[in-house]
């Protein structure tokens, strides 16, 4: 009903502005602007499982999306972008309604104000932005079209436009909306419960605020940013941890809990052209609020920056990026992170004959491991590169793509190749697949039972 409901809503907006087009003055200072549309889209993704040799399906949707946008140019605007996915995922079903943006801006002079739910990206590179803050993601969401994985944020921002060289931009976001981990299908011991966070949290002192001013020069573009809030990428953290010995087994329980934390990240980009070859680069600093020495959720102060160039040959292009990071105030994990696999309680017993040993400190440094493997804090310095190669062939009907990412540290390896076929005007059939590979204990170890995939899918837009 809530789906049918805004599908009704939308589309009488719709014709609220077709009907009301004849009353729209369009003329060189006040040129009113609308447009709607969408697409439907179906598809699954299948695998192998590894363990019965049998083939599943991790993903298959019937996604329909409408999308709304009109105004009045260099006076107000307003964008709305509503989904909704019928299906299943990691073998629940999905009947979900998703309002993924909805906004309004006002621009009187140099000035321009937004507000509503908003996908806000900074950074320039195109597989690592370690400057963006804003808007969290959903890493274990199934579709082709990869900005799908983008989630809005409730924000209010004012821009301003000193000239046509400079502008600086304000960001207030009242509430914390979390990014969905790419750890969490992954099955946790059985004495582990985790709670979740809500796609909402709007809890006293949730607030985030972030500045940014961009200067636009006569061959390059750079910017300054600054973010004090709670990082989209939330933590794990122990809230509860009890070990009972009476019984003839020993028995364990934990209760664990996605943590957001407050972040300070300091940023900057920058992008050139040189001849037929683009540059681009940014790099951030990041210093939590809290110590991570007292909160197992909380990572360790890092340096992280990208590179990346891309060059078109033809019908080709081809884009390359090296991306690292430094983690400033190391200290080596006191454990490995088994969270993702069944403990051995006769190990657990071994443990416990030993005097002095502490069973909620060996658990909460499990937790701290394991937050540090998703955050890819492990190690000092971590060190990747990633390379895409993509084409337009038979004048746009036919787009072969290859991506490529490399960890070179932890040396975990994902592989997207992909054919996408447009055979009419707004037919898109796409098919291809995502392989992650890694060493044993590495992330994409953790999770390539759940996320390795072939996929195929067809789209029409409207």
């Amino acid at each position: 009903m809530r789906f049918l409901f805004a599908l009704y809503v939308l589309f009488n907006l719709n014709i609220l502005i077709i009907i009301g087009q004849d009353s729209l003055t369009v003329g060189s200072n006040d040129a009113a602007y609308r447009s709607a549309g969408g697409f439907l889209r179906g598809g699954l993704y299948t695998w192998l499982d590894k363990k019965d040799d049998k083939l599943y399906f991790p993903a298959v949707f019937s996604d329909f999306a409408l999308k709304l946008e009109a105004g009045r140019r260099d006076q107000y605007g307003i964008y709305a972008d509503l989904r909704f996915r019928y299906g299943a995922e990691f073998n629940k079903p999905v009947n979900r309604l998703d309002l993924r943006e909805a906004w309004v801006s006002y621009s009187p002079g140099s000035f321009t104000f937004s507000a509503g739910r908003k996908i806000v990206k900074y950074g320039r590179c195109d597989f690592t932005n370690p400057t963006s803050k804003l808007s969290p993601a959903n890493y274990t969401y199934h579709s082709p079209d990869k900005e799908d994985l983008d989630m809005g944020n409730i924000m209010f921002s004012a821009k301003y436009f000193p000239s046509g060289k400079t502008d600086i931009e304000a960001v207030f976001l009242p509430c914390y909306s979390p990014s969905v981990l790419i750890i969490e299908p992954v099955e946790m011991p059985s004495f582990v419960t985790l709670k979740k966070l809500p796609d909402i949290v709007a809890q006293k002192n949730m607030y985030s605020y972030a500045f940014r001013a961009s200067f636009h020069l006569r061959q390059a573009d750079l910017s300054v940013s600054w973010f004090d809030g709670f990082d989209p990428l939330p933590g794990i953290s122990l809230d509860d941890f009890v070990l009972d010995l009476n019984g003839q087994i020993p028995s364990m329980s934990a209760v664990l809990s996605v943590t957001p934390y407050r972040n300070r990240v300091t940023g900057f980009d920058f992008e050139t052209t040189a001849g037929m070859l683009g540059i681009r680069c940014e790099a951030a600093f990041s210093n939590p609020a809290l110590s991570y020495r007292t909160n197992d959720y909380v990572p360790m102060p890092e340096i992280k920056w990208a590179a990346g160039i891309d060059r078109p040959a033809g019908n080709w292009r081809f884009t390359a990026e090296y991306s690292g990071k430094y983690i400033t105030d190391f200290i080596k994990s006191e454990a490995d992170p088994l969270l993702g696999s069944e403990y051995d309680m006769a190990s657990i017993m071994e443990l416990l004959s030993f005097p002095g040993f502490d069973p909620e400190y060996y658990v909460t440094q499990q937790v701290v491991a394991f937050n540090r493997l998703f955050n890819s804090q492990l190690k000092r310095t971590y060190n990747s590169f990633a390379l895409r190669i993509e084409a337009e062939l038979g004048y746009g009907k036919f787009m072969p793509s290859f991506l490529s990412i490399y960890n070179i540290t932890t040396r975990d390896l994902m592989l997207i190749p992909e054919i996408r076929l447009k055979p009419g005007d707004g037919f898109i059939l796409a098919f291809g697949a995502e392989v992650y590979s890694g060493r044993k204990g590495s992330l994409y170890d953790l999770i390539d039972d759940f996320m390795n995939s072939a996929y195929l899918s067809m789209r029409v837009d409207f």
